[in-house]
């Protein structure tokens, strides 16, 4: 009788000696991105499954990775004034992309009148603090693209719209908008369509156009209008020789996008200012400084 207590002892020893295994094996962990589009700090609100709480923090302009562990979260976060809440589940690498206000995956048309196969280049959406420049090859009659982000984009394309081989192409540029509807029909008329007298207009003289940059650096310039282009605009005053017209412009500075319309006068009258938030000046010879007295 006396031996079974001694029996017990050592199977307790025995299974003492064993590697402890957690009642439940550990979940594994994957890595969830975020990347924020947004010229706003971004917090996403997080509930695990055991009900613990805890903050993503995701600056401007910029992305975050943290690890989570496979299963499901609740989250909540506001971007352009709208109130985002649902679940996430991690079961895999996972990135999500916050777009700037009014900026979504959509889709749209090119319907070409032009016999020859065109490439139409597209940079934007101008919304995003990096546009992209990205080409597509149209051909006559309708042309699907099924994926692309909405917004503003600058459009250009040449086309040989001379009867004579050696002449150059002529190179149209506009500014189009691409709505999230997925409805946009962008046109691209045949050279016929442009020599019709109804858009014959006297021949355009190039006048000198002042741009003042009081940044830093240099700055991109979209311009949309008589003539269309991106134009390097350097610190300090620049002249630019552009067709006389009304143009719709844009551009990026402290993370906005900025636009906006700007007048060549005929004679060249005029400048365009690009000014920053914050200006550093250094102090001048003289001036008072503060000791703190």
């Amino acid at each position: 009788m006396k031996k079974i207590p001694i029996i017990v002892v050592a199977l307790a020893l025995i299974f003492a000696s064993l590697p402890l295994q957690s009642a439940t094996a550990a979940k594994p962990k994957y890595e969830f991105t975020v990347v924020n589009y947004i010229n706003k700090t971004l917090v996403i609100e997080f509930v695990d499954g055991s009900g613990d709480d805890f903050d993503m923090v995701i600056p401007r302009f910029d992305s975050k990775t943290i690890e989570l562990t496979k299963g499901d979260y609740q989250y909540a976060y506001t971007v352009c004034g709208v109130n985002h809440t649902g679940t996430l589940t991690i079961k895999g690498e996972k990135q999500w992309e916050i777009l700037p206000c009014g900026i979504e995956p959509t889709k749209m048309r090119f319907n070409s009148h032009f016999a020859e196969e065109l490439t139409v280049n597209l940079y934007g959406p101008l919304e995003m603090p990096d546009p992209d420049d990205e080409d597509f090859t149209i051909e006559l009659g309708g042309n699907r693209v099924e994926d692309i982000l909405s917004g503003h984009y600058i459009m250009t394309y040449e086309a040989a719209c001379s009867t004579v081989e050696s002449d150059p192409k002529t190179v149209f540029s506009e500014e189009i908008r691409i709505a999230k509807s997925g409805k946009t029909q962008i046109t691209l008329h045949g050279c016929e369509w442009y020599d019709h007298p109804a858009r014959i207009y006297a021949k355009p003289v190039p006048v000198k156009f002042k741009i003042v940059n009081h940044s830093s650096f240099p700055l991109i310039l979209q311009i949309v209008g008589p003539q269309g282009a991106l134009l390097t605009v350097n610190p300090g005053v620049n002249l630019y020789s552009l067709i006389y017209g009304t143009y719709k412009y844009g551009y990026f500075l402290d993370g906005v996008y900025h636009t906006g319309n700007m007048m060549v006068t005929k004679n060249g009258l005029g400048s365009l200012v690009f000014k920053p938030s914050h200006i550093f000046e250094l102090p001048t010879p003289g001036g008072s400084e503060d000791n703190g007295e």
